[in-house]
């Protein structure tokens, strides 16, 4: 009979805390709807031309370096730079390189790039860090080194 009656108190334990949960989160989306929670609207930025003239851009602009031209190298060099407010470029880097040269290249294109159009924020402009992978693939006959 003891051993019945710490049965049901365990059980009742159970249920009571369960119920309090969930009495508590209850009360946590009142409180959240009364206080008119908003999630952040978070539109990226652009470069003028959208992603198409980006990459137009680094292709009229990107010298190919001579030794690297030669030794066909080609790959991925994956890229970050925070785009501030004001559509300046800042803090450019690359993350995952290539070959010494062309990481230096592409980083300079990168800092005198044009301005991008901000990303905004619940519509204010806002600082944002992009990172995105360049495909470089050599080629001997243009005047840049892209094929």
């Amino acid at each position: 009979m003891f051993v019945g009656k710490m049965l049901f108190t365990a059980a009742l334990v159970c249920v009571s805390v369960s119920a309090y949960a969930d009495v508590d989160r209850d009360s946590l989306q009142q409180a959240q709807d009364s206080v008119g929670v908003v999630e952040d609207v978070i539109v990226p930025p652009e470069y003028e031309g959208g992603m198409e003239g980006f990459y137009n851009y680094i292709l009229t602009n990107f010298q190919y370096p001579d030794e690297c031209r030669k030794r066909a190298i080609s790959g991925t060099v994956e890229v970050s730079f925070t785009v501030e407010r004001s559509g300046d470029i800042t803090a450019v880097g690359v993350i995952k390189g290539l070959e010494s040269n062309i990481d230096e290249e592409l980083e300079r294109i990168l800092r005198v790039m044009p301005n991008w159009k901000p990303a905004t924020r619940n519509g204010d402009p806002a600082r944002y860090k992009v990172t995105m992978p360049i495909a470089l693939k050599v080629s001997r006959a243009n005047k840049n080194g892209f094929r």
